[in-house]
């Protein structure tokens, strides 16, 4: 309890502390943690200071949370703010980048290392360094695979700048495939997916289908107005008018630019108003109105000279001046131009030109190629070590099966054996019993013993075979019945009846002839159960020795009972007792 009161007074003094600076609620996972910070982020414009002061108090909520992730956020956040403030690659930037990239490496966290790898990329790219950023963009590429996107802060914001590297230099299979994946990730209404359907548009445009382009650059307008991002709206209204332009309709197409550049300019979107102006140059030429191309791109060319690594606009600028230059007959503007031109190209070798963005592709073409080798080389080797593993486990199995089989065999043949001796066992004490009885001289007396020893062989040899049909050996008796023939043969058959009915009868005459006289309906069947209970025997010895249930034995007396009448009954029973 004290610890928890210790945290909550630490929360709410850093909280009280940094009142204007950046905050962070209790949020539970590193990932929420980054994502909530990320959105305070603020633009200080050249205040350093301010920036500093700003993003400190993340050091302290590092500690509170005991969570290292929020040192590298605020690595991250510290280079793109000094990014911002010189608009321009600088040591202070690259450094803390490359800082963090360390940190999450020894974190072992691959979410983190990719995350700040992509921030570290695009600050590169955004810069137009496409050579420096090139490698760092293949290694994410690779590394995409190996995270969960789950675990990833803003993995929309992450992929789509991968697309944005990868659309620069011409590779639209992968800039489409992580601008969709990107799309999938962001929330619906977000300014996200504004950017994220903005690029889409513009990579269906590079396909030619205008179509498509033109139905995402107007979801793009409606999406921005909703959330009241005039840049983004400036820049979807831009990429309409470019389709307008192609088809033919300037008019329209001027409307959307200059529509563009009020939001442009008043958002201070220094590029997108430059890429205005020039777009809305090129079809002021295409209309015959050289002044108001001529003005446009004066206008354009304010923004280009101001940074270096738009060297490339410049081309595309002093291109227009050219076709200026041409139309009006002017020699030595188009001689300017020119020599301008060849500079400007000359320059670019050492920077971003189109043949290095071409080069690049190619890099990236073929080290994808590579990748596919290798990956394909991957599974070949998996696939083969699958079938040689599926080889040996099959022959292994045959082996067991094999191994198996033959102990089986071995174990039901000594089973059989057991089987055999204990049937054998039991058939010999039937044979010792029935001669016992051929040697008595077939008197009742010596029939009386032979059967009370009947009922102990067939109660015996019951439980024997329910003893069987719970253990192994039930297959062998299913299979033979050597048992269950073995009881059958114990129970009273007609021949021994007939020897029993003869002594019995000798020993008892008197009985016999008076059970005939008063009883003339009596059935052979019903003396059978009249004889044995003559000499005492119980229902279910009598059911042992005529093979059939004890409730058998009752109901055949209930019918003899019917049969005979109820008193007569009594008095037969009576002459069984006497």
């Amino acid at each position: 309890m004290k610890l928890l009161n210790i945290f909550f007074c630490t929360l709410v003094f850093a909280n009280t502390a940094f009142a204007d600076s950046i905050k962070l609620e209790d949020l539970f996972s590193s990932k929420s943690r980054i994502e909530y910070l990320i959105k305070q982020e603020r633009d200080f414009g050249t205040d350093t200071i301010a920036l500093k002061n700003f993003l400190k108090p993340i050091i302290s909520y590092s500690k509170i949370y005991d969570d290292e992730s929020l040192l590298i956020a605020y690595d991250n956040m510290l280079a793109r703010g000094f990014a911002n403030v010189y608009d321009s690659a600088n040591a202070r930037s690259t450094n803390l980048y490359l800082t963090a990239i360390k940190k999450a490496k020894n974190s072992k966290d691959k979410e983190l290392e990719f995350w700040t790898k992509v921030n570290y990329g695009f600050y590169l790219y955004d810069l137009h360094n496409y050579t420096d950023a090139f490698p760092v963009f293949l290694g994410l590429r690779d590394l995409l695979p190996q995270i969960s996107l789950k675990k990833l802060p803003n993995p929309d914001i992450s992929l789509r700048n991968m697309a944005y590297f990868f659309g620069s230099i011409g590779d639209a299979e992968a800039n489409m495939e992580y601008l969709n994946l990107a799309r999938k990730h962001a929330a619906p209404q977000s300014r996200e997916m504004g950017s994220i359907l903005d690029a889409l548009g513009t990579a269906y445009l590079k396909l030619a289908d205008t179509v498509t382009a033109f139905r995402y650059f107007k979801e793009v307008e409606s999406l921005s107005k909703f959330n009241g991002d005039e840049v983004r709206l400036g820049k979807a209204l831009g990429n309409q008018a470019l389709i307008y332009r192609g088809k033919g309709d300037f008019g329209k197409a001027v409307d959307l630019l200059l529509e563009d550049l009020v939001y442009s300019e008043r958002n201070s979107s220094n590029q997108n108003t430059m890429y205005a102006y020039i777009l809305l140059a090129r079809i002021y030429v295409d209309q015959g109105k050289l002044d108001l191309a001529e003005n446009a791109i004066k206008r354009a060319s304010n923004y280009a000279t101001q940074k270096v690594y738009l060297k490339k606009s410049e081309k595309e600028i002093t291109e227009v001046r050219l076709q200026i230059a041409v139309k009006r007959q002017d020699d030595h503007s188009e001689l300017l131009a020119r020599r301008r031109l060849i500079q400007i190209n000359d320059s670019l070798q050492l920077w971003n030109s189109d043949e290095k963005l071409q080069q690049l592709k190619w890099l990236a073409d073929k080290q994808k190629y590579i990748h596919r080798i290798e990956l394909g080389k991957e599974q070949f080797e998996k696939e083969l070590f699958k079938k040689r593993a599926y080889s040996i486990v099959v022959v292994l199995l045959l082996a067991l099966s094999i191994s198996l089989y033959f102990l089986f065999n071995r174990k039901l043949k000594v089973r059989r054996i057991i089987y055999e001796r204990r049937v054998l066992g039991l058939q010999m004490e039937k044979y010792l019993s029935d001669q016992k009885l051929m040697e008595a001289n077939n008197n009742l007396s010596s029939f009386t013993i032979y059967l009370k020893e009947k009922n102990e062989y067939i109660a015996n040899l019951k439980d024997e075979i329910e003893t069987v049909k719970q253990t192994s050996f039930s297959v062998i008796e299913n299979e033979r019945g050597q048992l269950q023939a073995l009881l059958e043969s114990h129970l009273m058959t007609e021949d021994k009846w007939s020897l029993f009915k003869e002594a019995f009868v000798k020993e008892y005459p008197l009985f016999y002839n008076d059970i005939l006289r008063k009883f003339p309906e009596l059935t052979e069947s019903n003396l059978r159960f009249i004889f044995l209970g003559k000499l005492g025997l119980k229902n279910n010895e009598i059911s042992n020795l005529l093979g059939v249930t004890e409730d058998a034995v009752k109901k055949a007396k209930q019918r003899l009972k019917k049969k005979i009448g109820e008193d007569r009954y009594t008095v037969l029973s009576s002459n069984l007792k006497s």
